[in-house]
């Protein structure tokens, strides 16, 4: 009898509890266990919906264990947290700060989870560099995964989507990378956008290039499509695609002619996933991706959108599962899918490329494509551990959360339409959880999780802004303030800046170059720092900018990388680090209003966002954290080596460590 039916006839009854938990069906003969990562979604609105009946499954699942909150990590950003889910310990292990670190004597900034190493040794033939050795891509988490131990004892691991695993560790588990995979032009994701409508171009939009066309009277626009660049060439220009797209104003249709294929494309309408071909030596070397174009207008100019390149699944480019042959294994199967790790194109939406409805219709592809998925491998778990990532409540709720929170600058400018919006998401992840309830029998454990919780965006700080204020840093040219990578700062007399999310630097004399600070100073500096970053209030409001100021070695003791921010800024509900903080610039005002749709924000105090935690296990240790998690899942294997780090959260007593 499977447990969700056995709930029904005892309807809910202590008794039955503990006849589910004890085990009193027939039991398999090997064991399961089977964990969702939901990104961002949110115990207050879990327990919110559930108590107004729309997430049923979730609520069948809190009555076998409970419901509950689930400590995230300092700073609470997705790559720090779930490489806290993965290796059991915190950045001082697994190395892992913030989406970006910086590089100490340049300050230049770099993606935190991966980098390229180039060949080592090439040969010139005229314009041509051809790799005598192989160019590279490195996983920067460090620590070891807790699914280590599984393999070791020859369960079965299979982590589908896993985030922060690109390129995906070399082992035994089969995996499929996630979040941290980027398109093929490298980035975490850019659009293309095709138009004659000269008010849409202009060189600020980021997260993608607006390219100009032009009908020349025989309503054919010829769409210069940019992939990678051609590390073969000399200056490593960027590999092109010509696509004709003919316009049939009158049928209010496109078609798409691109490596001799044709699409026909409707206003409004997505295309399937179309694979574009990059030559990077003629008939010897070349790289696949794929794309959907949207339709956006015809009439009276063209609007044509082309989402991010993608790695092709079916033929990758780089490596994205281990073995390498799973993901096309997986496409062959269901179809090709996203395999970019922020496959929502949150930046349309926030450039005004796409509207409010044209980002949901692509978002719900994604979580479509993201069921399809999880429905194939379901349907094939047969034992060990199965760990499946969904990446939708986090990026929507990021843009939507303005729909929640009336005090948003944009809650009162968007459409009523879209009210429902992040309820509708929650009901769907809740049919996810059914479907997984309805996989369970007596020897098949489910564990629900998320990475953090939400809270509004409604206030930007800008913190460069704020430090030059109060004398911590040095404007020399105020011409360059609005620019990025402190063009404007003297650095000579910059005592703090910050870069990212959270983080905040001592520019000190032993590590930056023209550092401004000695050593022996910077414990005090951040003392004062500390101090007044923790009593800003809000002009406008009166509120708390800061809940606090942590100062990095207090929280992470022992020896620590060199990029280490030095404070993290847990800021207080309603405020996050401005866009311009994140890359070092100036603007003129300290706290603005956020008018972008990314609306909702979970860097901030990480008390103020916890994760959650459902499963069919009662948690009976106190305070449960993400670093627990894995060696939780281990010790629900009874294996006699459990991952180290954490805390066995589902075991009567934790013996000592």
């Amino acid at each position: 009898m499977k447990r969700r039916d056995f709930l029904k006839l005892a309807a809910l009854s202590p008794a039955a509890l503990m006849a589910l938990q004890s085990g009193c069906a027939s039991r398999r003969s090997t064991k399961r266990v089977l964990v969702i990562g939901i990104d961002g979604m949110d115990p207050n609105l879990v327990n919110r919906y559930i108590a107004e009946g729309v997430m049923p499954n979730a609520a069948a699942l809190k009555a076998m264990g409970g419901l509950n909150s689930l400590g995230t990590s300092n700073p609470p950003q997705s790559p720090v947290a779930w490489s806290n889910f993965i290796t059991g310990y915190g950045p001082e292990v697994h190395g892992i700060f913030d989406f970006i670190h910086r590089v100490p004597d340049t300050k230049m900034p770099f993606l935190s989870t991966s980098r390229v190493i180039g060949p080592g040794r090439t040969v010139n033939i005229g314009d041509w560099r051809l790799p005598l050795s192989g160019a590279k891509v490195e996983l920067l988490r460090k620590g070891e995964p807790f699914w280590n131990k599984l393999t070791d004892q020859g369960i079965p691991v299979r982590m589908v989507k896993l985030p922060v695993d690109f390129p995906p560790d070399k082992g035994d588990a089969t995996i499929l990378s996630g979040l941290g995979t980027p398109d093929m032009r490298g980035s975490q994701g850019s659009f293309t956008f095709f138009t004659d409508d000269a008010r849409s171009i202009n060189d600020s939009t980021s997260g993608g290039v607006i390219i100009p066309v032009r009908d020349y009277g025989d309503s054919c626009y010829n769409c210069i499509i940019r992939g990678p660049e051609n590390s073969m060439r000399a200056g490593n220009p960027e590999m092109e695609v010509e696509a004709r797209v003919w316009a049939d104003r009158e049928a209010g249709s496109v078609r798409i002619d691109i490596q001799g294929t044709s699409h026909v494309l409707a206003v409004g309408e997505w295309s399937p996933w179309i694979s574009i071909g990059f030559d990077a030596i003629p008939h010897i070397s070349s790289v696949s991706a794929i794309g959907r174009f949207f339709l956006k207008e015809l009439t009276p100019r063209l609007k044509l959108y082309l989402s991010p390149l993608n790695i092709d699944p079916l033929d990758p480019a780089l490596a994205i599962s281990e073995p390498s042959s799973y993901s096309s294994d997986l496409a062959r199967s269901v179809g090709r899918f996203y395999t970019q790790g922020f496959p929502e194109d949150t930046k349309a939406l926030s450039r005004g490329i796409l509207s409010d409805e044209e980002y949901l219709q692509q978002a719900l592809i994604v979580l479509e494509e993201r069921k399809k998925l999880f429905h194939h491998e379901l349907s094939r778990f047969r034992d060990g551990l199965l760990f499946f990532y969904f990446s939708s409540l986090d990026l929507n709720v990021h843009m939507f959360y303005r729909v929640l929170d009336s005090r948003s600058p944009l809650h009162a400018s968007t459409d009523p339409r879209f009210r429902t919006v992040i309820r509708g998401l929650y009901m769907q992840l809740d049919s996810v959880i059914g479907e997984a309830l309805d996989a369970l029998d007596d020897n098949t454990e489910l564990i629900v999780l998320s990475d953090h919780g939400f809270a509004p965006f409604n206030r930007a700080f800008n913190l460069n802004t704020w430090l030059a204020e109060t004398g911590f840093a040095n404007i020399t040219s105020p011409s360059a303030r609005e620019l990025d990578m402190f063009a404007a700062i003297d650095w000579q007399t910059t005592a703090a800046y910050g870069l990212g999310l959270n983080c905040l630097y001592i520019n000190r004399s032993d590590r930056e170059t023209n550092g401004a600070v000695p050593p022996e100073e910077a414990d005090g500096i951040l003392q004062m720092l500390k101090q007044n970053l923790e009593n800003i209030t809000d002009p406008r409001t009166g509120s708390r900018v800061v809940n606090r100021a942590y100062i990095t070695s207090d929280l992470y003791p022992g020896p620590l990388p060199d990029y280490a921010p030095d404070m993290i800024i847990g800021y207080a509900r309603g405020y996050r680090s401005s866009w311009e903080t994140t890359l070092g610039s100036f603007p003129s005002q300290v706290i603005i209003d956020n008018d972008d749709p990314w609306s909702g924000t979970h860097c901030i105090d990480p008390a103020v966002v916890p994760g959650t935690l459902l499963s069919t296990r009662l948690v009976k240790a106190d305070n449960p954290d993400l670093k627990d998690m894995g060696r939780s899942i281990a010790g629900l294997f009874d294996i006699p080596d459990l991952p180290p780090g954490g805390r066995n959260i589902f075991a009567d007593r934790e013996p000592s460590l």
